[in-house]
């Protein structure tokens, strides 16, 4: 643990470095102005806050700023390295430091993961523009009304597809009377806000690490200007070359193959639940044909749901994509199987429009000009077909009514091609996960000459939230941009699921 002094000491450095760099070149640009942290420090812990100012617009040369929140958690090393470590969230619209509510938790967690990182470099988190507390405020409260009603009855699809038209609406009109562009929301813009956040604090290069919607901006920094990374740790990787919506049905196909091969050849799940695959392909078929009302959560997130075919091939995904309930999943298909819905319809996803978690603008904005606008509407056609009845989880996507009604600018296609990079980068996988698959990382690796690709077996969804040696070699990494041919050798043992 450093001294006070010691603190005093760095955080005098830094606010040097920065008064140095708002005279330099840089300024015009790209500007860091300090402030105070809005979360707390632990004891013996330093970080230098504030906010870098970047152009609303790129091809505008009078365009005003935006004002991005950054908070830089300083190394415990006396002499850091000179390139930090960039940390870029998913969604897209998620913020590094959760809802106003959740700040000090989550800052909690981020002292404690960030530590190995920061035994030698700093790390850099920072709200997108318009997420967080970031410029501007991109948030749609009118979607707060279209959220489930906590009565007994669900409401029918006309119902809520009447609701959404008229929030999205309002929000859209009202953003648009404030002055907001929503062509100026995209990875290449994220991308390049990202680059200037490092420029502004006085990094000519950087480390990446990203997680999800994150890593498609990473790719985007790496093929723009991929001098200035050092070294890229992606995790759940989602290149640019691929659409989830064309690939919905596989996806969901492919998750759901995952799970019943590795019941299939386990011996306890095998005798447990057996013919396991017809089982849930039968339930999926009795609810389409007779969907079930029924009440799910307590009394504070109490809702009614009518469970579909859909719904429940969803609300499956939807506990796979969480590697701590992997383990779980045959028993609540087992049990919905048999009637009991309870367990499976708690999993079932809630509308994404007005997720307190997400900015809602800024999602729109970015998921319509590079995923809904741009898919083939006959490549997703054809894998609903394909996949069958796995298509099923796309037959209401809420994104398709957005995008009629919400602007966004045009993706380029170039946009969309592979990304080539000499870059040592660090890709990692879960074997379950429904949204960011393996099979994406390996496409990725393809165009990368100087990657690793890891994948774990029982792993889903951003794995180094749950695979301690995933983090660990995202360190290990970043620290010698490589890591050992026998890294984490049980990172290909396959789930061991519970029984009832």
């Amino acid at each position: 643990m450093r001294s006070a002094l010691t603190l005093r000491a760095v955080l005098a450095m830094a606010v040097a470095t920065m008064a140095a760099l708002w005279s330099g070149p840089a300024a015009a640009e790209a500007r860091f102005t300090p402030g105070p942290c809005w979360f707390t420090v632990p004891d013996g812990e330093a970080a230098l806050c504030g906010t870098v100012a970047v152009p609303e617009r790129r091809d505008r040369p009078n365009s005003r700023s935006l004002r991005l929140p950054v908070a830089v958690l300083l190394s415990t090393a006396r002499q850091p390295a000179p390139d930090p470590v960039l940390f870029l969230e998913g969604g897209p619209g998620a913020s590094p430091f959760g809802s106003s509510e959740a700040t000090e938790e989550r800052m909690e967690v981020w002292w404690e993961l960030s530590a190995p990182f920061r035994r030698t470099r700093n790390l850099i988190l920072f709200d997108p523009r318009g997420v967080g507390r970031a410029e501007p405020d991109t948030d749609c409260p009118e979607l707060d009304g279209v959220a489930p009603t906590r009565g007994t009855r669900p409401q029918t699809r006309e119902q809520r597809a009447t609701a959404e038209r008229a929030a999205v609406s309002a929000c859209a009109a009202r953003l648009e009377a404030a002055g907001l562009d929503g062509t100026q929301f995209s990875t290449p813009v994220a991308a390049e806000d990202a680059l200037d956040i490092a420029t502004a604090l006085g990094a000519q290069r950087v480390n990446l690490f990203a997680v999800s919607y994150g890593t498609r901006v990473g790719l985007e920094i790496l093929r723009r200007q991929g001098s200035r990374v050092r070294a890229a740790v992606f995790d759940s990787v989602y290149p640019p070359d691929v659409n989830a919506q064309e690939d919905a049905a596989w996806l969901a196909q492919r998750t759901y193959r995952r799970l019943f091969d590795d019941c299939a050849a386990n011996r306890s799940c095998r005798s447990a639940f057996p013919d396991l695959e017809k089982r849930f392909l039968d339930l999926v078929e009795r609810l389409d044909r007779n969907p079930v009302d029924i009440v799910v959560g307590d009394h504070e997130t109490r809702r009614a749901l009518r469970l579909t075919g859909g719904v429940a091939i969803a609300a499956g995904l939807e506990a796979v994509a969480i590697s701590e309930a992997v383990p779980l999943v045959p028993t609540i298909i087992d049990r919905a199987a048999r009637g009991h819905y309870a367990a499976l319809a708690e999993w079932a996803p809630i509308n994404w429009l007005g997720d307190p978690e997400v900015a809602d603008g800024l999602a729109f904005s970015t998921e319509c000009r590079e995923s809904v606008n741009s898919a083939d509407p006959l490549k997703r056609a054809d894998g609903a077909r394909r996949y069958a009845p796995y298509g099923l989880v796309a037959a209401d996507d809420p994104g398709q009514r957005v995008c009629r009604l919400w602007p966004a600018g045009h993706q380029e296609p170039a946009e969309r091609l592979p990304v080539a990079s000499p870059v040592p980068v660090l890709l990692l996988s879960g074997a379950y996960d429904p949204v960011t698959p393996p099979e994406w990382g390996d496409r990725a690796a393809a165009t990368l000459p100087k990657s690793r690709h890891l994948v774990f077996r029982a792993a889903s969804h951003i794995v180094t939230s749950s695979e301690d040696c995933a983090m660990a070699a995202a360190v290990t990494f970043i620290e010698q941009e490589a890591v050992p041919a026998t890294v984490c050798p049980g990172a290909t043992k396959p789930p061991v699921f519970e029984r009832p």
